[in-house]
């Protein structure tokens, strides 16, 4: 399950406009980095199988308390993996923003690359 279209993250800093694509362990949204009025690539923490969505709260759960080390590991590796690209500086790999932890799970923000 998706965030809707127009859910706020941050406190109104980043809106979703819409899903990207989704994969096994994550989905990626256009948004709008509102105060900077640029669009960006946010990518969620949404391990397929094992998350659910709480659809009045936007809270990522875990399917079963059996998963939960699992889930939780894969979320650390999501996070590193953020925090090795924003180091790197090459002009074939987009560059990290942001990463912060929201409903429950976390999130990097990227710079949004238009395939058109």
């Amino acid at each position: 399950m998706n965030l809707p279209n127009g859910t706020l993250l941050q406190g109104g800093k980043y809106r979703i406009e819409r899903v990207l694509g989704q994969g096994g362990f994550g989905i990626t949204y256009l948004a709008a980095q509102v105060m900077l009025d640029r669009q960006v690539a946010v990518k969620e923490f949404f391990f397929r199988d094992f998350n659910l969505r709480d659809g009045d709260t936007k809270t990522v759960t875990i399917a079963t308390e059996a998963s939960r080390e699992l889930v939780e590991r894969y979320r650390k590796k999501f996070v590193k993996e953020a925090q090795t690209i924003s180091r790197l500086d090459h002009a074939g790999i987009v560059h990290i923003h942001d990463i912060f932890e929201e409903n429950a799970t976390a999130y990097y923000v990227m710079e949004y690359c238009s395939s058109s």
